[in-house]
């Protein structure tokens, strides 16, 4: 048995050089992560420029920290898509090996300790395998449109076409970004939240609407200005994880329940 998959493996490997698989890998790898780069800026702007009547702001360390990991993710996804010689291996086994890294990330995000959260995690990224396949798929098609502009085409027009493939997939990367766009739930949710905290300076009854409880200190800096810091929970279905950051330096942290009017889950005093 073992034997067999190893002579199985071994045929791929004796396919083609190092050399020439690198030829996709490091062009798709690197796609891999210029698309990643406009998706994560795109997502993390859009809500701020797209709501300005809410006081939305941008963690950048939040997001420098999600570049980072994201377009590290697509790097990794690129390569593993390039490295197979077949279009068809590299598109069907490339999918499902980053379908099975989504999954040890999910058990890690999740903390599985035991078989249930395991199991959890399995779930979550095997409807992905889809997806995977269509990333792996679309990175193969990056690398060879890039190999076809650097070996096919004329010294003339090649800066030119490199610099529309390279626009076409930062476009792809902003439109994947904006459609992360917050929803109509998720707007109003934090549309009341910011009038009840702009109506608690001068309105005690709102209070029993706010985490007073839980976060014993947040009156004393009502009438201070707020920014919000919103993205979606990882861990509650349908929430959110708000910060908010008072002027005078106080924070709080917050789990938001999308259209639920008690949607107050958890909050946390920070300084």
């Amino acid at each position: 048995m073992l034997q067999r998959i190893f002579e199985t493996l071994k045929v791929p490997l004796q396919q083609e050089s190092l050399s020439a698989r690198s030829e996709r890998m490091i062009p798709a790898a690197l796609h891999g992560a210029l698309l990643a780069t406009a998706y994560t800026l795109a997502g993390a702007m859009v809500n701020v420029y797209s709501f300005p009547k809410l006081p939305l702001g941008l963690d950048w360390l939040h997001i420098l920290g999600s570049l980072i990991g994201i377009s590290a993710a697509f790097a990794l996804a690129g390569v593993i898509a390039g490295w197979f010689s077949e279009e068809y291996n590299g598109i069907v086994a490339g999918g499902a090996i980053i379908t099975a890294i989504l999954a040890i990330v999910f058990l890690f995000q999740l903390g599985a300790k035991n078989s249930a959260l395991t199991m959890q995690s399995l779930l979550m990224a095997i409807p992905l395998i889809g997806v995977s396949m269509l990333a792996a798929g679309a990175l193969r098609w990056t690398a060879r449109r890039h190999n076809e502009i650097i070996h096919k085409d004329s010294a003339e027009i090649r800066p030119k076409r490199l610099a529309g493939h390279v626009l076409q997939i930062i476009l792809v990367g902003l439109f994947l970004g904006i459609l992360g766009r917050m929803d109509l739930p998720a707007e109003t949710t934090l549309t009341q939240f910011h009038e009840l905290l702009q109506a608690a300076p001068n309105d005690r009854s709102v209070w029993v609407q706010l985490p007073v409880k839980q976060v014993p200190a947040l009156p004393e800096h009502f009438g201070q200005d707020y920014t919000f810091y919103v993205r979606p929970s990882e861990f509650a279905l349908g929430s959110l994880d708000v910060t908010v950051r008072f002027a005078d330096g106080f924070r709080m942290d917050c789990l938001l329940s999308i259209g639920n009017s008690n949607f107050f889950t958890d909050c946390l005093e920070k300084e």
